[in-house]
């Protein structure tokens, strides 16, 4: 079958759909008022949501360690429930500062984007599409989200059903499960009505965080890929061009348009790695902490079926910050790629102002493009093993700490 042609609404259109589930037009969109108006007041009604189930999360792991948190399992719980919902609020918060100037970018990139057919095949821009295995990891994301928080009321539902069959209507009792199982709010949720309020502020809280943890990460790899993209395209083009001195007006046309457009990468590659340096760096402590407690907590508990619920969501979020550091090594390789293109073409055959461009692209490609997490590391897969090596040794050192003398 042929390729569907993409564009550069394709690159973006997932996390664009991420945004506006929770209210937020990424692009400003033409909408009638009443709907601007409901998509407003679902986004403050997730964010108050999330802010007041993160309180009671708190406050519930105070009151465990006040007690001598003699129950680490649920203290494991909460506390990854609280680190989740606390990352979800900080990069929101970072993400909104700095909207306008990703805005700013998204527009950059449009504009560089290919155009024609005939650009876009040169851009290889279908190969340079979302890879699957990102997908594939961004759908089982959404899937394991989906199943954790709507499990909850299937079992009630069923557990309903198979009552009512048993005992009859008269007899058979709903039982109110709801997310956080363990979290007791103001008011008492064995009630039809109070159970619909409390689950759908779960629901809601949840919906905030998710989108939050996910959304500025599946953001960072949409730019991410299409600067590869640009970056894979300047240095096919210096590597497969022979200048020739007697067509030195066309060389140095060819050639001032390549300095220009690795010039604009380059600023560009600057201000992704500007924008999203603390959002990463946010994302490589919470990474840590969600493996230590999944380490721990299998650990103290052993192979259970609570056990196997908490560990069903590490490979997502694992692979999360994976999708990040891979994408985080191609900006390091493909940027250090034009380099070495233009000092391996034949560029000695060229005139003067050729040979005088090669050198200012070689000059500005000695110096590696990169992402890194607020200035603490690289983000590469170097970076990756290095996250996996510092949980291993807070484990190590937790289990040790622990061990009678």
């Amino acid at each position: 079958m042929p390729e569907i042609e993409r564009y550069f609404e394709d690159f973006i259109s997932l996390p664009k759909l991420l945004l506006t589930t929770l209210g937020i037009d990424f692009v400003p969109q033409r909408r009638m008022w009443f709907m601007r108006l409901l998509m407003r007041i679902y986004f403050f009604l997730t964010l108050i949501c999330c802010v007041y189930c993160t309180y009671f999360v708190a406050d519930e792991i105070l009151q465990e360690i006040v007690e001598g948190a003699h129950n680490l399992p649920l203290l494991l719980r909460l506390f990854n429930d609280l680190n989740y919902n606390a990352i979800g609020i900080l990069k929101s918060y970072y993400f909104i500062h700095h909207l306008k100037a990703q805005r700013n970018l998204c527009s950059r990139f449009e504009k560089i984007f290919p155009k024609t057919i005939v650009e876009r095949f040169a851009y290889r821009v279908n190969e340079n599409f979302w890879p699957r295995w990102i997908t594939t990891i961004l759908y089982m994301y959404f899937g394991a989200v989906a199943l954790i928080l709507f499990s909850p009321l299937a079992e009630s539902l069923i557990e309903y059903v198979i009552a009512f069959f048993k005992v009859g209507y008269a007899d058979a009792q709903f039982t109110y499960h709801k997310l956080y199982e363990e979290q007791s709010y103001v008011i008492d949720h064995h009630s039809p009505l109070t159970y619909i309020l409390i689950y759908s502020m779960e629901v809601m809280n949840s919906h905030y965080a998710i989108v939050f943890n996910i959304c500025p990460d599946v953001w960072l790899v949409a730019y991410a890929i299409q600067l590869c993209m640009h970056f894979d395209y300047v240095s096919r083009s210096l590597e497969s061009y022979e200048p020739v001195a007697a067509k030195s007006s066309t060389d140095s046309k060819m050639i001032a348009s390549l300095v220009k457009k690795h010039k604009i990468l380059l600023e560009m590659a600057d201000d992704l790695k500007e924008i999203f340096s603390l959002l990463v760096l946010v994302m490589l402590f919470s990474t840590v902490a969600t493996l230590f407690c999944a380490a721990v907590y299998l650990l103290t508990e052993g192979l259970g079926k609570d056990v196997i619920g908490y560990l069903a969501f590490l490979p997502t979020s694992l692979g999360q910050y994976f999708m990040v550091c891979y994408y985080g090594q191609q900006i390091i390789n493909k940027s250090l790629e034009i380099g070495e293109a233009a000092y391996s073409q034949t560029w000695y055959n060229g005139c003067q102002s050729y040979k005088k461009s090669i050198l200012a692209i070689l000059g500005r490609s000695q110096r590696q493009c990169e992402i890194n997490a607020g200035g603490f590391q690289t983000t590469n897969l170097k970076g990756f093993e290095s996250v996996m090596r510092m949980t291993f040794q807070l484990f190590t050192l937790w289990r040790t700490m622990m061990e009678p003398n």
